[in-house]
């Protein structure tokens, strides 16, 4: 609740889906700005997934790839989580990935 993420849904318009891993029961949080959440389906303690939840399964891994290789991107770039981050720096370290993934896209990769 305290990442800062919260105040970022203001901007994604309303009907939009926003990708959960499992676990993250965020369903309340997403009713005002009317947004919905898209987390794989989990077969619990039945023994296999039923024939939808596994269509479904699909299509969020076929997005979900982007996402973790567009995190990749931003790790590989700027190097930010591979030394000892300061304690005195976890207020700030929300900030300083969202400017990471600002910043990604408008630095030439050849310059660097």
């Amino acid at each position: 609740m305290r990442s800062g993420l919260l105040p970022l849904l203001d901007f994604v318009p309303p009907g939009m889906r926003v990708m959960a891993d499992r676990g993250f029961d965020i369903q309340d949080l997403l009713i005002k700005p009317n947004l919905t959440l898209n987390i794989p389906p989990y077969k619990g303690k039945r023994a296999y997934l039923l024939q939808e939840e596994v269509i479904c399964t699909q299509k969020v891994a076929a997005v979900r790839i982007h996402v973790d290789r567009a995190i990749g991107r931003v790790k590989l770039r700027f190097h930010i989580l591979d030394r000892h981050i300061p304690s005195s720096t976890f207020g700030s370290i929300d900030q300083f990935w969202t400017v990471c993934c600002l910043f990604g896209p408008l630095i030439n990769d050849e310059v660097r």
